[in-house]
């Protein structure tokens, strides 16, 4: 494996709960290597969200060092890791949360024109975001106008605006039929081996492991197996 782009060690994450302490995460040791696609696979509450969102900056390890292209982000502070998640990181989740008023362009634009220095003709960038992911003759389309894989390719440009070399995806095809999540599982796929994006994607479903890199099974706070798949399935043949 090259050098890896996020090394977990000894991570651990505790939620009080009134008197009771819950151990979400009980000593994770995890490496991910530049240009991989891993998944994260187990039932509800064994881990997995947790240990995505302290890979993205979204959460602070209780104890233990996560550590993204050699720097602690564990250490980071508010504003430093505002600027991680901003730069570095490409979140695509479960519900789509695109803004129904704007059409799949302008959904787009607004993520560019959040970034900082981030210039040039706005319009542009995001149709060859939308054109990246098959999209393009759709970006004059609102929400309501898409079909549900089409929001969530669209949720995936917009993912795409700061060109993040890590895309961290929770459940992306949960609420998407076998055939619509594939066609968003095969852009995920696309760019991964296209243009290098390391993606760790998070997911109950065991058909979904099989396209992965390395598996990574967790149960209870803790991981059981690390599987390495020498020749992924592809996408088109994924049934669940």
């Amino acid at each position: 494996m090259s050098e890896p782009v996020i090394r977990m060690e000894n991570v651990t994450k505790d939620y009080p709960m009134g008197e009771v302490v819950v151990h979400a995460l009980q000593g994770i040791d995890l490496e991910v290597a530049l240009g991989e696609f891993i998944v994260l696979l187990g039932p509800s509450g064994s881990g997995k969200t947790t240990t995505l969102n302290l890979m993205g900056g979204l959460d602070r390890p209780t104890s233990g060092r996560v550590i993204v292209q050699g720097e602690d982000i564990a250490r980071y502070r508010d504003k430093e890791l505002t600027r991680y998640r901003r730069e570095k990181v490409g979140f695509v989740f479960q519900f789509f949360n695109l803004i129904p008023t704007l059409t799949a362009r302008e959904n787009v634009e607004f993520a560019l024109a959040l970034l900082d220095g981030k210039s040039g003709d706005l319009e542009k960038q995001a149709q060859e975001l939308l054109e990246m992911v098959g999209l393009g003759d759709r970006a004059d389309h609102f929400p309501s106008q898409l079909s549900g894989g089409e929001q969530q390719r669209v949720a995936i440009a917009r993912a795409l605006a700061n060109h993040p070399p890590l895309m961290l995806c929770d459940e992306p095809t949960g609420n998407l039929d076998v055939e619509t999540g594939r066609s968003v599982l095969q852009v995920m796929r696309d760019l991964n081996r296209r243009e290098g994006t390391t993606i760790v994607l998070v997911t109950h479903n065991t058909a979904i492991a099989l396209m992965a890199d390395r598996v990574v099974r967790l149960h209870s706070g803790t991981i059981k197996e690390i599987t390495v798949n020498p020749e992924p399935a592809p996408v088109g043949t994924l049934e669940w």
